[in-house]
């Protein structure tokens, strides 16, 4: 009987294969992990986007209400919607008029129409008091066929830091021209 002289190739054969599916089994499970963490936070962004936008539905749906409170053709009454404004006030959100910001109380002789138009901007703050959702509507101070035309309605970009962002310098060689 003829020996070969290989002696324990299978063997280190299988523990090549064997790691391999162990580096690939936890190469899958980052991944998946991974996956998992970025799905948690469009879970949130996407939540936290329909919470501020049905805010905002509402305030802009309170507005209209009071709007409609005037006749087609007539001024609306400004007053009521003031009152509307500063009832809506509250800390998750700011509200500017003609890009004047609102405060409490409320001046009702303040003159908020300008150029036939009153403007209305509301930005809507997270629990962070972070701007997060930004509306922007004008309100014509002659009722016609729509209460309000809708000119923003948008969620407010937010501004992030990379952790591990590295610059290095680069080195150029320059060449004397005068040479």
């Amino acid at each position: 009987m003829k020996r070969t002289k290989r002696k324990g190739s299978s063997t280190i054969l299988v523990i090549l294969i064997v790691l391999t599916v162990v580096l690939f089994g936890v190469m899958n499970m980052m991944s998946v992990y991974t996956s998992y963490k970025i799905s948690k936070k469009n879970l949130q962004w996407t939540s936290d986007y329909y919470e501020l936008d049905s805010k905002a539905q509402i305030f802009a749906n309170n507005i209209k209400n009071q709007i409609d409170k005037s006749k087609k053709g007539s001024n609306i009454n400004v007053n009521l919607l003031l009152n509307e404004i500063e009832r809506n006030i509250g800390n998750d959100r700011q509200i500017f008029i003609n890009k004047k910001s609102i405060t409490v109380p409320l001046d009702k002789n303040i003159n908020i129409v300008k150029n036939n138009t009153i403007m209305l901007e509301t930005y809507y703050l997270d629990e962070d008091g972070k701007r997060r959702f930004y509306t922007n509507i004008s309100i014509p101070v002659v009722k016609g066929d729509k209460s309000f035309d809708v000119l923003s309605w948008k969620r407010v970009n937010e501004e992030f830091e990379y952790k591990t962002t590295v610059f290095s310098d680069v080195e150029v060689d320059t060449v004397d021209a005068r040479n």
